[in-house]
């Protein structure tokens, strides 16, 4: 089975997780895998890779997001033109959402719908497609939806990710290199519009600490690891269990060797002191709290049930802690009027916090958000061909929409940097972190290309 990760354009680039579980099941059952990443290569050299190994291989997947899905467009079109024999396989987010189309304008043979580690099994092991759930296929010229497969409720029982088939230092990132990436939980028991629950659900899963910290060790032994990054949707949800990881990293001394970030973003409104004090001592040096917007009226819209009086001090408490923390805010929800915007930008401003990220709100499909977008523009929202810049504000949008959600996130990005204590403090922690280096210079560059780039 050949792997491929299609281009995204992002500010930077991590190995993804989802497709390397794929690759270790795959291997469970007896398959050859190899894995070829378009963000690590130049496009010649990807075209150049996939052209050389497809031969080899009855069987083509891909992962794809909306983020990657104009690249993965790209890809099927030159798969099935040079090795129309080849069988196409599309997994993550966008497949599982759009199984449908893509697989009626021929993208794919088989799109998995959800988790994807039962479905690779039983691919493997010859299942005819009707006995496998949680899969869309053609029939006879008729497309067969299959009913859903059951989220994994065991996640100790998957293999670790297949970290050797990629290069860990070939990915643009800030921190330590090598860096790997973990997922200690799956699934969201929120309900806010912006996600979408096709691949994890709702039902929040956890992996044993005892199994999390195995796979740091594996990371750090077999790959160098020197930095790695949770992406747990929730990794704090459940304070005593991330307490239990952070006593084990510590009695393995693997806090010594490597240290810890949280980029997936942590809930604002969850404080737990010595869950915090003992994340510091386990080697935690960043968090990122996603608290999305300025305005309380407009998150209890999105469903994200934050009292955001309580963010102000709980940052407070995490910035005494020593993090390192990073903001997430979300601008230009359709019943956002430019007021709005203004507050976020302005809150914002006021917390303490070392980074900030202000995303245009994109409509991803499959989402409450994408509902009430399309009910409100009347007119189809296509994503696939054109791809996803989360940094600038998508194509569906009117041009006075445009006009003043770019100037409102150029606003928050000036007010929330242009402050003397804020770069002062920032760059103290980096110090004390010994990674200034590696760590401002790629943070400095992605700022000034996204200031004079998307907000002009």
């Amino acid at each position: 089975m050949l792997l491929v990760v299609p281009k995204y354009e992002l500010w930077f680039s991590f190995p993804q997780p989802g497709i390397l579980y794929v690759a270790s099941t795959a291997r469970s059952c007896g398959e050859k895998v190899e894995l070829i990443d378009a963000n690590v290569v130049s496009a010649q050299k990807f075209a150049e890779a996939l052209l050389e190994k497809a031969p080899d291989h009855s069987t083509i997947a891909l992962t794809v997001s909306v983020a990657h899905s104009a690249s993965a467009f790209k890809i099927s079109e030159l798969i099935r033109k040079k090795f129309p024999e080849k069988k196409i396989i599309w997994g993550g987010p966008y497949a599982s959402v759009e199984h449908k189309r893509i697989l009626e304008e021929n993208y794919a043979d088989i799109a998995v719908i959800g988790e994807g580690e039962s479905q690779t099994r039983l691919i493997c092991e010859g299942k005819a497609p009707e006995n496998i759930p949680g899969i869309a296929y053609k029939k006879g010229g008729e497309i067969i939806v299959n009913h859903p497969a059951d989220f994994i409720q065991n996640l100790d029982a998957l293999p670790f990710p297949a970290y050797d088939l990629v290069n860990l230092r070939a990915y643009n990132h800030p921190g330590l290199k090598p860096a790997g990436m973990i997922s200690s939980s799956r699934g969201c028991p929120y309900q806010c519009v912006n996600c979408t629950k096709f691949i994890h659900g709702s039902q929040y899963r956890c992996r044993s600490p005892e199994n999390v910290v195995d796979e740091i060790g594996m990371q750090i032994k077999n790959c160098g690891a020197r930095e790695i990054h949770f992406w747990d949707d929730n990794l704090t949800l459940n304070p005593e269990r991330v307490k239990k990881i952070c006593e084990l990293i510590v009695q393995k001394g693997y806090n010594k060797k490597a240290r810890f970030a949280v980029p997936g973003g942590i809930r604002a409104d969850i404080y737990d002191g010595e869950m915090f004090s003992m994340m510091r001592k386990a080697n935690f040096y960043l968090l990122a709290v996603a608290v999305e917007s300025g305005e309380q009226k407009v998150i209890d819209q999105i469903g994200k049930k934050l009292d955001l009086a309580k963010v102000p001090e709980n940052l407070q408490k995490l910035k005494k802690h020593g993090f390192r923390i990073v903001l997430y805010f979300m601008m230009g929800f359709p019943f956002e009027k430019a007021e709005s915007l203004d507050k976020t930008a302005k809150f914002a401003a006021s917390l303490p916090g070392n980074h900030a990220h202000f995303f245009a709100v994109t409509p991803m499909p499959g989402t409450e958000l994408f509902r009430i977008w399309q009910k409100k523009s009347g007119v189809p929202i296509n994503l696939l061909e054109r791809g996803v810049n989360y940094d600038i504000p998508f194509a569906d949008r009117t041009a006075e929409e445009k006009k003043i959600l770019k100037r409102m996130i150029r606003k928050a990005y000036f007010l929330f940097y242009f402050n003397p204590s804020r770069i002062f403090q920032t760059i103290i922690l980096m110090w004390k972190e010994k990674s200034l280096a590696s760590d401002f210079r790629f943070l400095l560059a992605a700022f000034l290309k996204l200031m004079a780039s998307g907000h002009r």
